[in-house]
């Protein structure tokens, strides 16, 4: 079969990001559940943090005026790249129907990309009415330090996707020489949970903790993009961490790439 052209390649990719955009959407009472779990997902971490600050009065290394709307816009954007590529990848591994995947002539990582865009449409949907009522409750303190800091924030955001997609895309190579990739996927989230910034700003974290997140590419998924947008990140300083973004998520995309060859090697076909 010959491969697509790529004119071909682009509408392929565009139609296919269509169609999951709105099979994402035709199952309305999964979208209520799934929001109803985002607002959990984000009043649990806000109460805790809130007992802190009571116990401990305002002397942490970040006040609470800050703390709040960084955990508010952390957890909106780890809820916007809450992506399926895992998930789907592996359930078709085990059903014997990443053959035909692989055989189509398109480029199997750009239509795992995608599917991970229209992830994304759907979870912004679910994000914003949670957005809207933050910015009603803390008003200007949720809001981007300037215009150029919302420009930056937007930059950092598409890179911090591309990095997301690429770690799941390398994290889920383990699903084509294993027979059950469970422990590899929750390995993965936990780094991301303890590595990204989630849960608390890395000027939270204990130093050495703080020096190893710096150095792996979880914080630019969540903390980078945050810090640029509340300003604590402004300047020159902003181009500093979009060049650092871009060459994660060059370096990881062609990791994954590289990472499919060989696993293909090795792939022993499931279900059937």
């Amino acid at each position: 079969m010959r491969p697509a052209t790529a004119s071909q390649e682009l509408r392929a990719q565009a139609a296919l990001f269509v169609r999951s955009v709105r099979t994402s959407f035709a199952y309305k009472p999964a979208l209520v559940l799934s929001m109803l779990s985002v607002a959990i997902a984000y009043l649990v971490p806000m109460l805790v943090w809130r007992h802190v600050y009571q116990a401990r009065g305002d002397t942490l290394a970040v006040p609470a005026s800050r703390l709040f709307p960084y955990l508010l816009l952390a957890a909106a954007l780890n809820t916007c790249f809450f992506l399926g590529v895992e998930g789907r990848i592996g359930q078709r591994i085990r059903m014997g129907l990443i053959a035909t995947d692989l055989l189509r002539p398109v480029d199997f990582q750009l239509t795992q990309l995608s599917q991970a865009l229209s992830d994304v449409v759907l979870n912004v949907t679910m994000v914003l009415p949670f957005l809207a009522l933050a910015y009603g409750l803390w008003g200007s303190a949720a809001l981007p330090g300037d215009g150029w800091s919302l420009l930056g924030f937007f930059a950092s955001s598409g890179l911090a996707l591309l990095i997301h997609f690429a770690l799941s895309f390398i994290f889920v190579q383990a699903a084509f020489v294993t027979f059950s990739n469970y422990g590899i996927f929750v390995a993965k989230s936990a780094l991301q949970q303890a590595f990204s910034g989630l849960s608390a700003p890395l000027a939270l974290f204990p130093p050495s903790l703080r020096a190893v997140a710096e150095y792996l590419p979880f914080c630019h998924t969540i903390h980078s993009p945050v810090s640029i947008y509340l300003g604590d990140v402004s300047g020159p300083a902003v181009w500093q961490v979009l060049a650092v973004q871009a060459a994660w998520a060059a370096g990881l995309l062609l990791t994954g790439r590289a990472l499919l060859g060989l696993s293909l090697r090795y792939l022993e076909i499931q279900g059937g």
